[in-house]
C-alpha cells in the first residue's frame, strides 16, 4: 500500500506539471525553447576555477595573532546538454568546506500573454493597491485585464505554506520529489507555521493615466495546517483589506494621485466572536467572509501625490498617513502610527547644462497622541550641478536634519528631550585641460555641525569639522602613465574634547606596462602623509604615514594574478622630529586563479555529420 501511495503522488505531481504545461500556451513555447538549447549544447562540457590567496601580515597593537593565512579552492561545473552540476573545494586556514550539487527547491511559475490578456500560474506575484496586496509571491492561479476603460484583476493561493519543525519530515522521497519539481519546498524552520490561504480581486475603470480601482484582500491562517500542540503558542491571523485607489491626469503637465486603505486585522483567530446583543446575529452571517473578534481591529492608511512637469520644471507634493497597528497580510510593513508630508522641485536651466533640486520631508508620529512622546524629524536638501562648458563643472550639495522630542501623553524631560540641528554642505569645482594629455584640477569644501539646542541639559555632541582640498590628476596617454596628487586641510572643534587642526597629502600612479587582447600587466603605488596638531591640553599631537603597491597580471583571461603590499606608521606623539611609541601595520598578499573550459564531447556540426555519413556510405559502396 505504501509503494501504491507513492507512486500516486509521483503520478499526481507528474500530471499537475502537465497541467501546467497544457494551460499555458506560453509555457510551452518555453519548454521547445529549453529543448531547443539542450540540442545545440555540447554533450559534456566541464569548466571551473582553481585559485589561491597567500597573505602576510604584522600589526604591532596584535602581537600574537597569526601572521600567516592562506586559502586554495576549486570550484568545478560539469555540464550534460546545458543541464549543471557545480562543485566547490575550499581550505582556508586548516579548515575545509565541500559543496556539491543538491536537488534544488524549484519555484514554477508562468504568466503567458494574449492581447490584453495576462494569466499567472505557479509562482507569481501582482500589484493591487500599497495598502491591500502589492507584490507578495503567492502559489496558485491569477489573471489580468486591461481594456481601453475596464481594468480587472484577481487571484487565490498560498501566501505562505505549511513548514515542519526542523527534523520532523514525514514525506516519502517520492513525495519531496514532487513538491520540489511544483515549488512546493520551503525550507524547514525551528517553529512551525499555518499555510496562508488568500485570494483577491480588483476592479477598475479608465487608463493608464486616469483610472480609478477598487480592491480587496482576504487572508487567513488554516487550523489544521499546524500540529495541535502548536496552537495555543503560534497565533492564527485572519485579514481583510479593502483599497481604492485612482489618478486624475491634467494633460501632460499635472497628474492627482490617491490610495486609501482600511485593513481588519485579527490576530488571534482562536478568540471568541464579538458579542454585540441582539445584533451578534449579523456578525454570525458574516463570519463566511470574515469572523470580528474580541481581538480585531480596524485601522486606516493612505497617501495622496500633486506631480508638475514641464520642459524646465519639474516637483511634487505628497501625504501619507498611517494608523497605529495596520496590518495588511498582502503587503510589507508599514512605518506605524506616523504621518508625513514632502515636497520636491527640480529646474532645469540653460538647456540641461545646470540643474537645480530642492527637497524637503517632514515626518511625525503619535498620529493617535497615546505615545508618551512625540518624535519629529524634518529633512531638507538642496543640490546645483552645472556643466558651463566641456572644461569646468561645479557641483554644490547642502544637507539639513532636524529632529525634536515633543510632549504625549507626558511631559518630555529635559533629561531625555531631543533637540538637535546637523548641516552638511560641500562644493567641488573640477577644472578639465584635454589635449595631448589630460589634466584635472578639483577644489573641494566640506563643512559638517552637529548642533545640540538643548540648552536645559546641556550634552556635549556640538562637533564642527570645515576641511579645504586641492586635487590634481594628469593621464600621459603616450605612455599609460597616470600621476595623481592632492592637499587637504581640516579644523575639527568639538564641545569638550577633540580639537584638531589636521594636514594630509595624498599622491599615487598607475602605469600600464602592457595591455593587448591576451596579455595585460599594470602596477600602482598610492601613498598618504596625515599630521593632527591636537590644540586640547594633555592630548599629543600625532603623526601616520601609509603606502601600497600593487600589481596585477592577466593572460589570455585565464591566469589571472595580483600581489599587493601595504606598510603603515602611526605616531601618537611627535617631540621635536622625534616619534615615540609608534605603531606599525605590514600587509603582504598574493592571488593567483586559473580558468578553464572544455568540451570533453563536442557536439558535431552539421558538415561534419554529413562527411561521416557520405564516409559510410563510400565503404558501403566499397563492400
Amino acid at each position: 500500500m505504501r509503494f501504491l501511495y507513492t507512486i500516486r503522488n509521483l503520478i499526481g505531481g507528474t500530471l499537475a506539471v502537465g497541467a501546467l504545461i497544457f494551460l499555458c500556451p506560453e509555457a510551452d513555447a518555453q519548454i521547445r525553447d529549453r529543448v531547443e538549447s539542450v540540442k545545440e549544447a555540447d554533450p559534456v562540457v566541464v569548466s571551473g576555477k582553481v585559485g589561491t590567496h597567500l597573505g602576510l601580515s604584522y600589526n604591532s597593537l596584535q602581537p600574537n595573532s597569526t601572521p600567516f593565512s592562506s586559502t586554495l579552492y576549486a570550484n568545478l561545473n560539469l555540464s550534460f546538454y546545458s543541464f549543471e552540476l557545480p562543485f566547490s573545494f575550499y581550505l582556508t586556514n586548516n579548515t575545509t568546506s565541500f559543496d556539491y550539487p543538491q536537488m534544488p527547491t524549484l519555484s514554477l511559475g508562468f504568466t503567458p500573454t494574449w492581447n490584453r490578456f495576462r494569466l499567472h500560474v505557479g509562482s507569481s506575484s501582482m500589484h493591487f493597491s500599497n495598502y491591500t496586496y502589492s507584490g507578495l509571491q503567492f502559489l496558485g492561479l491569477g489573471a489580468e485585464y486591461q481594456g481601453k476603460v475596464l481594468r480587472a484583476a484577481a487571484f487565490g493561493g498560498l501566501l505562505n505554506q505549511a513548514t515542519k519543525i526542523r527534523g520532523y519530515d514525514d514525506r516519502t522521497a517520492f513525495q519531496r520529489l514532487r513538491d520540489s519539481l511544483l515549488g512546493l519546498n520551503v525550507p524547514e524552520g525551528n517553529l512551525p507555521q499555518y499555510r496562508r490561504n488568500a485570494y483577491g480581486v480588483k476592479l477598475g475603470l479608465g487608463s493608464e493615466r486616469n483610472f480609478i480601482d477598487f480592491s480587496l484582500l482576504k487572508a487567513e491562517d488554516a487550523e489544521k495546517t499546524l500540529p495541535e500542540e502548536w496552537r495555543d503558542s503560534i497565533r492564527q491571523k485572519e485579514n481583510l483589506a479593502l483599497g481604492l485607489s485612482g489618478r486624475i491626469s491634467i494633460g501632460k503637465w499635472v497628474a492627482f494621485t490617491a490610495n486609501i486603505g482600511a485593513s481588519l486585522y485579527t490576530d488571534n483567530k482562536q478568540d471568541k466572536l464579538l458579542d454585540l446583543g441582539e445584533n451578534t446575529n449579523i456578525l454570525t452571517k458574516l463570519e463566511p467572509l470574515y469572523g470580528v473578534r474580541t481581538s480585531s481591529i480596524l485601522r486606516f492608511a493612505g497617501d495622496a501625490a500633486v506631480n508638475f512637469n514641464t520642459k524646465t520644471f519639474g516637483g511634487s507634493l505628497s501625504y501619507r498617513f498611517i494608523q497605529p497597528d495596520y496590518v495588511s497580510l498582502g503587503a510589507g510593513y508599514f512605518s506605524q502610527n506616523s504621518q508625513s508630508v514632502g515636497a520636491t522641485t527640480n529646474f532645469r536651466l540653460f538647456k540641461g547644462r545646470s540643474n537645480l533640486s530642492l527637497i524637503a520631508y517632514g515626518q511625525q508620529d503619535n498620529l493617535n497622541q497615546r505615545q508618551m512622546y512625540t518624535n519629529r524629524v524634518l529633512t531638507y536638501t538642496v543640490n546645483w550641478t552645472d556643466n558651463p562648458c566641456d572644461w569646468f563643472s561645479f557641483n554644490a550639495n547642502y544637507n539639513g536634519i532636524k529632529q525634536d522630542m515633543l510632549n504625549g501623553t507626558c511631559i518630555a524631560p529635559d533629561s531625555i528631550r531631543i533637540d538637535q540641528i546637523a548641516h552638511t554642505l560641500s562644493i567641488s569645482p573640477v577644472f578639465t585641460i584635454s589635449g595631448r594629455n589630460t589634466h584635472d584640477i578639483s577644489l573641494n569644501f566640506n563643512y559638517v555641525q552637529n548642533a545640540n539646542l538643548n540648552m536645559a541639559y546641556y550634552i556635549p555632541l556640538d562637533i564642527k569639522t570645515t576641511t579645504f582640498g586641492l586635487g590634481y590628476d594628469i593621464t600621459i596617454e603616450a605612455i599609460k602613465l597616470g600621476l595623481n596628487a592632492s592637499y587637504d586641510y581640516s579644523q575639527s572643534r568639538a564641545a569638550e574634547i577633540g580639537n584638531c587642526n589636521t594636514h594630509s597629502i595624498g599622491y599615487g600612479c598607475n602605469y600600464s606596462i602592457l595591455s593587448d587582447e591576451k596579455k595585460d600587466l599594470s602596477v600602482n603605488y598610492n601613498g598618504s602623509v596625515g599630521y593632527n596638531i591636537q590644540l586640547d591640553e594633555g592630548v599629543n599631537n600625532n603623526f601616520s604615514i601609509s603606502n601600497s603597491l600593487g600589481g596585477s597580471f592577466s593572460l589570455n583571461r585565464k591566469h589571472n594574478a595580483s600581489l599587493y603590499l601595504s606598510l603603515s606608521n602611526y605616531s601618537d606623539n611627535v617631540i621635536i622630529g622625534q616619534r615615540i611609541a609608534t605603531d606599525l601595520d605590514l600587509r603582504l598578499t598574493f592571488s593567483y586563479s586559473y580558468s578553464f573550459g572544455k568540451e570533453l564531447i563536442k557536439k558535431k556540426s552539421k558538415e561534419q555529420k554529413l562527411a561521416k555519413r557520405a564516409s559510410k556510405l563510400e565503404k558501403k559502396n566499397n563492400r
